[in-house]
């Protein structure tokens, strides 16, 4: 491929990614922090996070050493994850007040209630971030909006590493229960690991006493 051949084609997905940008509006978690659709931009800090060991090491599913390849195949790949009705499953956590720079993400699930082998909520995010409630109010949005509202789900499946306690606290908040006597296990860097096993069930009475997540307000400074 030429060299005016691959500029052709970067400029091409850049356009492709903007214009996903802009279709899906953002939710917001916390006055200066959104929940959105990925962006070609977002390449470099995907390979920087999970790089590191603090964020990797409790992932059961991305490769290690991860590269700008791997980066562009999780943006093509998390912007192609939508609901039936054509709702993101997949977003990134954005720091506004910082341009917009990618800083986590959240995802949940399509599949059926009666499918509870896989994940119906996965996340990370930055160390820096950690510590202010932020993901659990991310998963719990994400949850409430797509899963429960629009797709309809009251049965859900998670894992966590078993020494990975913040990951459990975080499911816990959310309203997963552990469950004692199911185990799960996942082979990471030749090594079989062990995992929790954590299930909500959801019943109407539930959903009418589930509290209600409100989305933030933005700065003014940040709204465009």
């Amino acid at each position: 491929m030429t060299q005016d051949n691959t500029q052709g084609t970067e400029i091409q997905s850049k356009d492709r990614s903007i214009a996903i940008y802009r279709t899906y509006p953002p939710r917001w978690v916390t006055p200066s922090i959104q929940l959105s659709v990925y962006r070609d931009e977002d390449r470099e800090n995907l390979a920087r996070y999970l790089n590191m060991p603090e964020i990797y090491s409790y992932l059961a599913g991305p490769p290690f050493p991860y590269t700008l390849e791997n980066s562009d195949q999780w943006i093509k790949t998390g912007n192609e994850r939508m609901s039936k009705n054509g709702t993101p499953l997949d977003m990134c956590l954005r720091d506004m007040a910082k341009g917009g720079i990618l800083i986590g993400r959240v995802r949940v699930s399509d599949t059926s209630d009666e499918d509870l082998d896989g994940d119906d909520v996965g996340y990370w995010l930055s160390p820096e971030y950690k510590g202010q409630g932020i993901i659990t109010k991310a998963v719990k949005l994400m949850l409430q909006e797509v899963s429960i509202k629009e797709l309809g789900k009251r049965k859900f499946n998670a894992h966590a590493f078993h020494d990975n306690w913040a990951s459990r606290r975080i499911l816990e908040k959310v309203g997963f229960v552990h469950q004692p006597d199911r185990e799960a296990s996942v082979v990471k860097n030749g090594q079989t690991l062990k995992m929790w096993v954590f299930r909500m069930y959801l019943s109407e009475e539930d959903i009418a006493n589930r509290e209600v997540v409100e989305e933030a307000v933005p700065l003014p400074s940040l709204v465009k």
